[in-house]
């Protein structure tokens, strides 16, 4: 049954003057000119309090809040919280649950919950890590996403060096025989990862991958220990490492490197860079909205 607000002239629980109490733990917001009915305050004043209500749903415990809870916690009246209730619910932005009498988020939550993740750029949420990255480390970093069986790199942040790696956004390259291609084909689902590495893996330098059973064990070391290696698998001379980036959904969409020659990345730095690389992949996949349990 729906909650039925205090009327005028109804007798007050509290004496003239007192506020009722606030559930202990629970926050309080300025109850200075909000105990005024919304009718009386300023647009930014209704637009305020709506939001504080939909905030503080939002963060309640299942299955939700009563109407009493929410005029208790935000320190509104019954009669001022009931209004923004419903106006709320109107929109969608909240559910009435007439079984348990509480209200939780409603279908239109989600629905701009979804636009914002789908909104958001990969290389604007990147860059920031990026030239973090190549100002501690002094090396190239780049982005890449998968496209069929390449990796094709979609930003990328120079190593001050004047002696370092020299590529192009934009630039393709075969998937199994870089470190963003094996970052990301590592926590690619196996139903489809096939569909990324070509047959037959082609020899681009002595040392890269040419059998699909040596890619798999490459790609099984990879998840272990977080990040991918490319020991001068594409192009002799340059060594990197790369782990992925997730989105929303827990998806690898993209990977980030960090590249240079090899007579300065050398194999004892994996430790360091890997620890490093690992962190702005972190990084870049919290601001595309990735659960913390991704990889």
């Amino acid at each position: 049954m729906r909650p039925v607000a205090a009327t005028v002239g109804a007798t007050p629980r509290h004496p003239v003057g007192t506020t009722e109490p606030t559930p202990r733990g629970t926050p309080m917001v300025d109850t200075s000119a909000s105990r005024r009915d919304a009718g009386g305050t300023t647009g930014t004043q209704s637009v305020d309090r709506a939001l504080q209500v939909l905030l503080q749903v939002a963060e309640s415990p299942p299955p939700g809040l009563t109407l009493a809870a929410c005029s208790s916690i935000l320190g509104y009246s019954k009669p001022t919280t009931m209004r923004i209730l419903r106006t709320l619910e109107a929109r969608q932005f909240l559910r009435f649950d007439d079984e348990l009498g509480v209200y939780t988020l409603g279908l239109a939550t989600v629905q701009l919950g979804a636009e914002y993740l789908n909104r958001l750029d990969l290389r604007r949420a990147a860059l920031p890590s990026m030239r973090a990255l190549v100002e501690e480390t002094q090396e190239t970093a780049h982005l890449g996403v998968l496209s069929g069986t390449d990796v094709v790199y979609i930003e990328l942040v120079d190593s001050p060096h004047p002696v370092r790696v020299f590529s192009r956004v934009g630039t393709a390259v075969p998937a199994y025989a870089t470190a963003i291609g094996k970052a990301i084909l590592a926590w690619t689902p196996e139903s489809t990862r096939s569909a990324h590495v070509p047959q037959p893996l082609v020899a681009r330098t002595p040392y890269t991958i040419d059998s699909e059973a040596a890619l798999e064990a490459d790609l099984a070391e990879t998840r272990e220990r977080g990040y991918a290696i490319d020991d001068q698998e594409n192009r002799e001379g340059i060594r990197g490492f790369a782990a992925p980036v997730f989105d929303f959904q827990g998806r690898a969409i993209a990977a980030v490197s960090i590249a240079g020659p090899a007579t300065r990345v050398t194999p004892d730095a994996a430790g360091d860079l890997g620890a490093r690389i690992i962190e702005t992949a972190g990084e870049i996949s919290a601001s595309m909205g990735a659960p913390g349990n991704a990889a």
